[in-house]
């Protein structure tokens, strides 16, 4: 197994029950309730389920607008498997997240933070997990332990939006992430800057999940990613291109949003 894909491995299994992002009080804001996801097989003539749902998912907020709980059911019909769920606890200076996985059983997690809402830390009990560093209150660096793998080399521009990054392994730079947005403006909750096939860790529903908590990742993207390459530097070869797509109703919410890649499309649909 090569050294890319051993990271992606180890990372999907160690957090993937975690997958599933400015506290607002009840009535600022439209929240979401819920996420369905649909797939459509780009190339391997796969036959998706029923109406092509491959996920449901719902949100249950406090009062104060932070998520309580979220549920991931397998379709929209009253006999739908429950695939996950998440039920939240807010302490000084953590978060813990009790997440059951069905195929994985319960797995609690605990997400620290620093004074500025800042996560700096997404880890099992066991402290294996993601270690976060800032600078100008900009993501610096993501350590995974205790694979030892490292996310650096982040490069911004003047709205925020991250440009690109590079995975580093046993000193071996693994992968290069190169990333091109629009000039429209997005909200948190839609920052898509790590969201790819295999990382799905710090989302929900296709979500940011640090916003849902009422934390965040440094200072987000201003505008709405459009496309990420992903290549080995080495050698210029493409591992995965995305694109990403946005559909809005008549108030200008996003209520559809859709990541393309070589192999299939994800198509989230939000209901507010």
């Amino acid at each position: 197994m090569n050294l890319f894909n051993k990271y992606y491995v180890y990372t999907f299994f160690a957090f993937a029950v975690f997958f599933t992002t400015s506290c607002q009080k009840n009535g600022d804001a439209k929240r979401i309730k819920k996420s369905i996801l649909f797939i459509e097989d780009n190339v391997n003539g796969r036959v998706p389920p029923p109406d092509n749902v491959i996920e449901v998912t719902n949100f249950f907020y406090n009062e104060n607008g932070t998520l309580n709980k979220a549920t991931v059911y397998s379709d929209t019909t009253t006999n739908a498997t429950l695939l996950k769920e998440i039920n939240v606890s807010y302490h000084d200076g953590y978060v813990l997240v009790n997440s059951y996985l069905d195929s994985v059983g319960d797995i609690t997690y605990k997400v620290e933070y620093n004074n500025k809402k800042q996560v700096t830390s997404i880890a099992k009990l066991d402290s294996s997990g993601l270690y976060l560093s800032y600078f100008n209150d900009r993501i610096s660096s993501i350590k995974i332990l205790p694979l030892g793998a490292e996310y650096v080399n982040f490069m911004y521009d003047a709205n925020n939006n991250l440009l690109q990054y590079e995975l580093i392994d046993n000193n071996e730079l693994i992968i290069r992430a190169n990333l091109e947005y629009t000039n429209d403006v997005v909200t948190p909750e839609f920052d898509s800057r790590f969201f790819t096939k295999e990382i799905k860790f710090m989302y929900i529903g296709g979500l940011d999940l640090f916003t849902k908590l009422g934390l965040n990742a440094g200072l987000s993207a201003h505008n709405k990613l459009i496309k990420r390459t992903d290549i080995k530097p080495t050698t210029g070869q493409v591992y995965e291109t995305y694109h990403y797509g946005y559909t809005h109703n008549s108030q200008s919410l996003i209520t559809k949003r859709n990541v393309r890649f070589s192999t299939d499309t994800l198509y989230y649909q939000y209901k507010y």
